[in-house]
């Protein structure tokens, strides 16, 4: 990281004044703000949120253990984003957002410490950024048909297996192929259909067997972090190729290194562990790949994500720099803070009679990245309680929380039934305050829990 402590100040020290431009202005940021995703953060008039139940500003008000699915941005991240904003309209744009593009780069690079081993490829989102490392590989052979095997869609996201298959994922264009892309997919089932993990070794022969049967060039898809925080595969078949999804970035700097030095491109995000606002994505692609085939690969689309003036994937990746400069710093230090925060999480599930814990990751060893940080949980139905709740209905509990403030994970299948998740980011691990914080959501669990299901006859104004 830089030893600029100007800098460092700047972006987490005591700031007396935030940024606050005339109203025009404000408004006209906040527009670039969220500007250039999808359809996933376009804000509803009526709700002032967007698909995630974030506002486009910061809400000091709302406690927040989302950062699984999306968070709302920081003062400290919207100020800084502001201060880029106002840069950018104050001098050479072509140039100054060049600059910024660059500094992006050399943070993702120096903070996953792989300056030297890779180049950064910015894009929206952690699915577009799936889906240009599947265009890169495709770009390597030229008329061959690859397969892409992934886990299940229901613990990566329901455009990655369309990004995966080098297909768009999102707008009337949906399920359309990109030039070039002939490319099949395998999903994988992590859980069993009662939602328990399926072993390392039962999954690791899954995914050797699906690669087996792949037709033509098999891909496996390294999920280093599902949606409820699951690894999957463990281990990769020697001499297939791979790409690493890291998009919940809850990944620490040496498995980063270690895949780029197999030659595995990796995709990150600013937007789920970092708690910047959705969306931001990077792909780390090992430089010595990106030699050979020539860079060509990148022309690939013209897809506005290519556009070096996307200043709205700009503004929201330097959001989320905030918060990942300081956690450089102290990523050594904040073991034992996640350690304390988990213990209470699981505590607190098993005291509350209506929810029901869901395995996740197991502690694999003693850093930051080795312990979980997604709690997955069912909900019992008030109503028949041997009976938990599917997703569906799950999301009008999700709905009932955001409406009293609380934003957690967003529900997630689990075969017969929903999970709801309480994640833990980096922006808590920084916090002193996050312990107090999750009393707050867990009393209002135990509260609406205990509310014989009224929760399920109120739907959220201007939501679905």
């Amino acid at each position: 990281m830089p030893d600029d402590s100007g800098n460092l100040m700047r972006a987490f020290g005591d700031r007396r004044n935030h940024y606050a431009p005339s109203l025009a202005d404000r408004a006209q940021f906040i527009a670039t703000l969220i500007s250039g995703g999808d359809s996933r953060v376009a804000i509803d008039p009526r709700s002032c949120t967007n698909k995630y139940a974030c506002p486009p500003m910061p809400s000091p008000d709302l406690v927040c253990f989302s950062s699984c699915t999306a968070s709302p941005i920081s003062q400290r991240g919207f100020d800084r984003a502001g201060e880029c904003y106002d840069a950018v309209a104050g001098g050479d744009r072509a140039e100054r957002l060049q600059s910024y593009h660059r500094g992006i780069e050399d943070t993702l690079l120096r903070h996953f410490g792989a300056a030297g081993l890779a180049d950064v490829i910015l894009c929206r989102s952690g699915t577009d950024a799936l889906l240009t490392g599947a265009a890169l590989l495709a770009a390597e052979r030229p008329g061959d048909t690859m397969t892409a095997i992934l886990p299940i869609a229901s613990e990566t996201g329901t455009g990655v297996p369309l990004a995966a298959a080098g297909r768009w994922f999102d707008g009337p264009a949906a399920g359309t192929p990109l030039p070039g892309c002939t490319i099949d997919s395998i999903q994988v089932l992590l859980r069993t259909a009662d939602g328990t993990p399926r072993s390392e070794d039962e999954l690791n022969s899954a995914f050797v067997s699906a690669a087996r049967n792949a037709n033509g060039r098999p891909v496996i898809y390294v999920t280093h972090g599902s949606k409820t925080g699951l690894i999957a595969p463990t281990e990769a078949p020697t001499g297939i190729d791979v790409i690493v999804d890291a998009c919940q970035a809850r990944i620490d700097v040496a498995s980063v290194a270690a895949y780029l030095r197999r030659g595995w491109p990796v995709a990150v995000t600013g937007s789920k562990f970092f708690g910047g606002p959705a969306f931001s994505g990077a792909l780390l692609f090992p430089r010595e790949r990106l030699a050979s085939p020539p860079r060509s690969g990148l022309t690939w689309s013209a897809h506005a994500h290519r556009d070096a003036d996307d200043l709205g994937m700009i503004l929201r990746w330097m959001a989320a720099l905030d918060t990942i400069e300081a956690f450089h710093l102290r990523a050594g230090d904040v073991a034992g803070v996640l350690r304390d925060l988990a213990s209470a999480v699981e505590r607190e599930l098993r005291d509350i009679p209506a929810l029901v814990p869901i395995d996740g990751l197991q502690a694999r060893g003693t850093g930051w990245a080795d312990a979980p940080s997604i709690f997955t949980f069912a909900v019992r139905d008030p109503a028949a309680p041997r009976r938990l709740l599917p997703t569906a209905e799950l999301r009008l509990l999700y709905d009932r929380l955001a409406r009293d403030g609380i934003l957690l994970g967003q529900p997630v299948d689990l075969g017969s039934f929903g999970g709801l998740r309480i994640a833990i980011g980096a922006r808590d691990l920084l916090d002193s305050r996050a312990a107090g914080r999750l009393d707050l959501v867990f009393d209002a669990l135990a509260n609406v829990t205990a509310s014989s299901g009224s929760w399920r006859r109120a739907a959220t104004p201007g939501r679905s």
